[in-house]
């Protein structure tokens, strides 16, 4: 995950996404999807000070954002890149780990499909048109 200035609003808007992605909102999951940093901000940041507080001002409830954990399968993975390709959103390997590290990672795991290019190909979309956005 690139550098991220992370700011109040970004903090919030982030763990807004994670949860609407499915993912559990641990400080175990979300350090395992690679926003370290994101964690540290929010310890850092004087409204914040805390991961639950952070959750909390994203208008969730944490115990339940932090039980909430989608089950990624190989038919939920391709609609979630279909869905992203419809929305004309940068579905390359470097725009996936930048905006959608869960469903880059969800797709690698060799229970789903073992690689980006296998999970994008099973979506029925060219590997190499991906590849050059």
């Amino acid at each position: 995950m690139p550098r991220h200035r992370w700011t109040r609003q970004a903090i919030i808007q982030e763990i807004r996404d994670l949860h609407a992605a499915g993912e559990s909102l641990t400080t175990r999951n979300v350090r395992r999807l690679g926003y370290g940093g994101m964690l540290a901000a929010a310890y850092r940041n004087p409204s914040l000070g805390s991961w639950r507080a952070a959750v909390e001002a994203a208008a969730l409830d944490y115990q339940q954002a932090a039980a909430r954990r989608r089950k990624w399968t190989r038919p939920r993975i391709v609609a979630a890149i279909s869905q992203l390709h419809h929305q004309g959103r940068d579905l390359s390997y470097t725009g996936m780990k930048q905006q959608h590290p869960y469903l880059l990672m969800a797709a690698r795991r060799v229970d789903n499909f073992g690689s980006w290019q296998a999970a994008i190909e099973a979506a029925g979309l060219d590997y190499k048109q991906v590849a050059r956005r």
